[in-house]
């Protein structure tokens, strides 16, 4: 008896710890901002009441998020236990529970405004090609071509791997421009297992290499690789989700980097944890 009530004790001291600790959580990396930092601005948003953080399942515990660069391997580290929930844009969310199935949401996170964008080098090269992007993606936006592709891409796609996208080839053009992409979002930014690039972002890059009469190179990196690949000049562009309007702006913005107008946005995270197997 002894025993038993030395166990009980020894798990309720547990639990007390790991709810003291907070829920862990995770969270593709910041650049900026290391996972307390970040999940100290989160819980003080939290308790302020901002925007109505939670919108179902209220968390009265802190969050601890934890960083992963791929998104594949924090849904590893949730199926191991190591995290209970991980937190992604609605769309992310909606499409990997619909293909596995293995998933719920345990909560809803509705933010201000996250964005998709472009990253570029804030040197005279860079800011030439953020400014040509930025007329094509308003273009884009005036003429209906980017309600077209996310409607195609986003909220009418399929189950099975995102449509691929073929790159328009112009001869004789010596310009081409390098876009860096993580490939690891989908349906927004995906490369498939054979390597080939698929999904919204990339329809949204072809179109715009179409309209700038440029020959596009994608090259795929993982999440916390995103401004090296830019401010080295592995590539002229990189593919960048924005959260500036939901946290502070160094969270995820390096010096050193201009950002394209957005092209997309949402204003729901969803937190998805384990079906009970």
């Amino acid at each position: 008896m002894r025993k038993i009530l030395s166990a009980i004790l020894v798990l309720a001291l547990l639990s007390g710890i790991a709810s003291a600790e907070g829920r862990k959580v995770g969270i593709l990396s910041k650049l900026n901002m290391s996972q307390e930092e970040y999940s100290g601005v989160i819980d003080g948003e939290k308790a302020a009441g901002v925007r109505n953080f939670f919108s179902s399942n209220p968390v009265s515990e802190p969050l601890r998020f934890v960083y992963y660069d791929t998104l594949q391997a924090m849904q590893l580290a949730l199926n191991a236990g190591e995290i209970e929930e991980m937190s992604l844009p609605e769309v992310v969310a909606e499409y990997i529970m619909n293909v596995t199935g293995d998933y719920k949401i345990s909560s809803i996170s509705k933010t201000r405004p996250a964005y998709l964008a472009f990253g570029f080098r804030a040197d005279d090269a860079g800011k030439e090609l953020a400014a040509k992007f930025n007329e094509a993606i308003l273009a884009m936006k005036e003429d209906g071509t980017l309600a077209v592709l996310q409607a195609k891409y986003i909220y009418d796609a399929g189950i099975g791997d995102p449509e691929s996208i073929e790159f328009r080839k112009f001869d004789n053009v010596d310009r081409k421009i390098t876009i860096a992409v993580t490939g690891d979002l989908p349906p927004i930014d995906y490369v498939t297992a054979d390597g080939n690039a698929a999904g919204f972002n990339t329809a949204v890059i072809a179109e715009i290499g179409k309209r700038l009469e440029a020959n596009v190179e994608l090259i795929q990196i993982m999440s916390g690789a995103r401004a090296s690949a830019v401010v080295s000049g592995r590539a002229d562009a990189v593919f960048w989700i924005q959260g500036v309007r939901d946290v502070p702006k160094q969270a995820d913005m390096p010096e050193g980097l201009l950002i394209s107008e957005p092209y997309y946005e949402w204003n729901e995270y969803l937190y998805l944890s384990p079906l009970p197997r």
